[in-house]
């Protein structure tokens, strides 16, 4: 797969294409504890051209907001972020006491299935990402 995604890149780049990419790892989705809850999801993205993230959905939740950590007199707490720069070739990396997806009203997913949410960029680019579920208590 890596040798044809090469290989599709140099075709592009001969013809004087330029090939944009995204990459995400490690995307993680922890369902609510109760029914009508907050999820919350976790990953690294790294765009091959600067960006920006201006929007988050799923047709599995009422509504899905970017939000960070910040701490305040010793006082930890979350405030939403409208837009999240991507740096060209550089990983950005959602994860908790950081920047994360907040997952507001999600459907319930069997256990081995995965939760799709799409990542909306400034460049017109959307991203459909189908994050893995955590287990209960498994650590992250």
């Amino acid at each position: 797969m890596k040798l044809l995604l090469a290989s599709l890149a140099l075709l592009l780049s001969a013809c004087g294409g330029t090939t944009v990419s995204l990459k995400v790892d490690d995307a993680t989705y922890r369902a609510p504890l109760t029914d009508g809850g907050v999820g919350v999801a976790y990953f690294s993205i790294t765009s091959s051209t600067a960006d920006r993230i201006t929007g988050v959905s799923s047709p599995q939740a009422e509504r899905i907001e970017m939000h960070t950590t910040v701490t305040k007199d010793g006082l930890a707490s979350m405030e939403r972020v409208d837009s999240v720069e991507l740096p060209a070739g550089q990983a950005v990396t959602f994860a908790a006491r950081g920047l994360h997806l907040m997952v507001f009203s999600p459907q319930t997913v069997a256990p081995d299935a995965t939760f799709p949410i799409q990542i909306q960029l400034e460049s017109g680019r959307n991203e459909t990402i189908s994050f893995a579920q955590a287990l209960v208590g498994g650590g992250q």
